[in-house]
């Protein structure tokens, strides 16, 4: 694995890691970063974080699945991949095999996410082989 797919790697960790999602996200995106949510609206990295940071969402669980597909060029990278997430939103319990994918830019020599889109429910693993 080359360096540079090491470190899109570790971004998708830390993502993953909703212990540090708070601080992890804002200065690991690039300017232009959008999320798209699984309703199709999109969330800028400021937004995301104030939802992690609302006290009524509780996330009890955020664990990284399996990177299904990690591409990279000179200056931008693409990734697929698969988060069990357990969390409740005002008391109402959800249970994710959520996918995700992230396009990645390379700026000066540091990789940062640009694009990112959620899918909710119950990711059929069988489909990635």
């Amino acid at each position: 694995m080359s360096s540079d797919s090491r470190q899109i790697e570790a971004l998708i960790k830390g993502f993953a890691n909703r212990d540090e999602n708070k601080s992890f996200l804002i200065s690991n995106v690039t300017d232009d970063f959008l999320a798209i949510r699984p309703s199709g609206n999109p969330i800028t990295a400021e937004a995301l974080v104030g939802m992690y940071n609302n006290a009524d969402l509780v996330v009890e669980l955020s664990e990284l699945v399996k990177i299904h597909r990690l591409e990279e060029n000179s200056d931008w990278g693409f990734a697929a991949f698969t988060l069990k997430e357990a969390f409740s939103y005002k008391g109402e319990q959800n249970n994710d095999l959520s996918s995700y994918s992230m396009i990645f830019k390379k700026i000066e020599s540091a990789w940062k996410i640009s694009w990112m889109q959620r899918s909710s429910g119950t990711t059929d693993l069988s489909t990635w082989n």
